[in-house]
């Protein structure tokens, strides 16, 4: 073979250039697509149609140019067209920063962390809750027979909401400081035999909460019994409780059988009264454990309990043994022989740990 023309020298060198590029080409085209499948995996909510068809066209020219091809679409006019479109395609392709990404669905309010929206955060807990406990006392009523709300999972996952939304509205309206304390101011009536004895007529006792994380329910409740307080005193003498009776307008029983493990009955404990419990309550003066723990007062349900919701911490030893003189056994219908509870002011910790009078915001 004779040697090229010198034009025929160009045209190859030409064609070894234009191959070279291509090649190049091809290869950042390659790199492209893995950028891109990169962004689609940390972004999984693009458009994956786009993506597949960014994958197609470049792959195809890739194929076409790594295997000698330069004829795609015609001709390497073809060829630019493809690179155009994937270009522009690659250019569709929406890069994703914090503050374009794409908004999740809006949750139920959290407690709020600022002051400045405290009022409007309470009243969605209020809601909330008033909610949860409307849906518990739905499940509670329509169990069939031989079904319990602390085994059931119905039953188990609402009284857990509600638990949850009741310790966030505990912490908007009394504060995130625990535990809750209730004073009572006592009054004893001249009926009582020590009353010109014992320093006549006045009495108290302190009651400190149970930890919002064991028994928020219960303790929220008492906190309401607390809070719209309407009278009410000891009218019951036994030989295991003292029992009270309260009005308090609007506090209802409890919407479910809140009892914990961690806070038995013990001596000195306070727990509600009934089945359903509350808001009727009673202060154990000896271990009931066995009286009124899971099992207890009834043989349908091995698992029910009185809800066990705070200590006597001051007045046990002296105003709480003084009641025990009333003169009468069990109920006592005259109700001049009842210790009246005058008085119940929440305290909370303040800012020097000491315990100040709760007070309701402005």
């Amino acid at each position: 073979m004779g040697k090229l023309p010198p034009e025929d020298k160009y045209e190859k060198v030409r064609r070894q250039e234009e191959k070279f590029y291509l090649r190049i080409g091809s290869y950042a085209a390659l790199g492209l697509v893995a950028f891109i499948v990169i962004h689609f995996l940390l972004h999984p909510h693009e458009d994956q149609a786009l993506l597949q068809q960014v994958e197609h066209d470049v792959g195809e020219a890739a194929d076409k140019w790594l295997h000698g091809g330069s004829s795609v679409g015609g001709g390497n006019g073809g060829g630019e067209n493809l690179i155009r479109s994937v270009t522009k395609k690659a250019r569709e392709v929406p890069v994703v920063t914090k503050t374009d990404e794409v908004p999740k669905a809006k949750a139920a309010p959290k407690v709020a962390q600022s002051n400045a929206n405290n009022e409007a955060t309470e009243e969605a807990l209020v809601q909330e809750v008033e909610r949860l406990d409307a849906e518990v006392r739905q499940i509670k009523a329509s169990l069939p027979q031989g079904h319990f709300m602390e085994t059931d999972p119905k039953g188990v996952d609402a009284s857990k909401r509600l638990q949850e939304a009741t310790r966030k509205l505990l912490g908007a309206r009394y504060g995130v400081k625990e535990p809750y304390r209730v004073r009572l101011d006592l009054e004893f009536q001249p009926t009582i035999p020590d009353f010109d004895k014992d320093g006549g007529k006045d009495g108290h006792i302190l009651i400190e909460l149970a930890p919002s994380e064991l028994q928020p329910h219960s303790i929220f409740t008492y906190l309401e019994v607390a809070r719209n307080y309407g009278g009410g005193g000891f009218h019951r003498i036994a030989g295991h409780v003292l029992q009270v009776q309260v009005r308090a307008p609007g506090v209802k029983h409890l919407a479910f059988q809140e009892y914990s493990p961690d806070y038995p009955h013990k001596k000195g404990t306070v727990g509600y009264a009934g089945r359903p419990s509350g808001p009727a309550w009673y202060v154990s003066l000896v271990n009931n454990a066995r009286n009124h723990g899971p099992g207890s007062q009834q043989k349908a349900n091995p698992h029910e309990a009185d809800s066990c919701f705070g200590t006597v911490i001051e007045g046990f030893d002296t105003d709480v043994q003084r009641i025990r003189k009333v003169d009468g056994d069990g109920f006592l219908g005259d109700h001049k022989k009842w210790v009246l509870i005058k008085k119940m002011q929440i305290m909370v910790p303040g800012d020097d740990s000491m315990y100040i009078e709760w007070k309701p915001k402005a």
